[in-house]
């Protein structure tokens, strides 16, 4: 049989599930159908928040049953409302997860401090900085000296460039040190996601600075 409604979803008696809950509800409680190939399902949203405005109904029903009306959904919603709360939770986890990762790369680009200074972080300023601390590794192995700015062979001091476009001179070992903190940075920043990630319900305020390194 097929069946086909329009939605009115501010005043449906449907259990208040969004479309993709009530298509999983649908798919638990018929084994077999896909959403899609076997039914739809939809809500209608707010045109200025893209919120949605009360519970979502089957807009098309291509499955060999009765169509499911409200009450037969609020039943089917009770015999399946652990899984259902568990998809929707697992879907507002998975959400929180890529917005926490979003946060972490922000922060983690932000800069950081070394000796008081402010460096910037970046990706390629990291990248940046790797390379002239490995390059400042290798002196230190060759016996570049604390206080001798120019261990890296160059005619002038080695300097680097704050956040705030002021030069810093560094020697070999202090170039280094930049190195160290700057990897410390970002792994802070990724050990301080993994643990906001890790967290059972992820809270909300993720990214208050209280859940975040200096």
């Amino acid at each position: 049989m097929a069946t086909t409604i329009t939605p009115d979803s501010a005043n449906a008696l449907n259990p208040d599930l969004d479309h993709d809950a009530l298509g999983y509800l649908l798919s638990l409680a018929y084994p077999g159908a896909e959403p899609g190939r076997d039914f739809s399902t939809g809500h209608i949203v707010d045109d200025e928040t893209g919120e949605r405005v009360g519970s979502a109904v089957i807009l098309d029903w291509q499955i060999d049953a009765a169509f499911p009306a409200p009450g037969d959904l609020h039943a089917l919603f009770d015999a399946h409302r652990d899984a259902v709360e568990a998809f929707v939770q697992e879907r507002s986890n998975r959400a929180l997860r890529h917005a926490i990762d979003a946060e972490r790369d922000l922060r983690i680009a932000a800069g950081f401090v070394f000796s008081g200074v402010m460096y910037q972080s970046r990706a390629e300023d990291r990248e940046n900085i790797a390379g002239a601390a490995t390059a400042a590794l290798g002196a230190i192995i060759n016996g570049a000296a604390a206080g001798d700015y120019r261990w890296h062979g160059g005619a002038s001091d080695f300097v680097w460039i704050a956040a705030d476009n002021s030069t810093h001179k560094m020697d070999a070992a202090t170039m280094y040190a930049l190195g160290q903190a700057a990897l410390a940075h970002k792994q802070a920043h990724l050990f301080a996601a993994r643990a906001l990630k890790d967290l059972l319900p992820i809270p909300a305020d993720f990214a208050a600075d209280r859940n975040w390194p200096e």
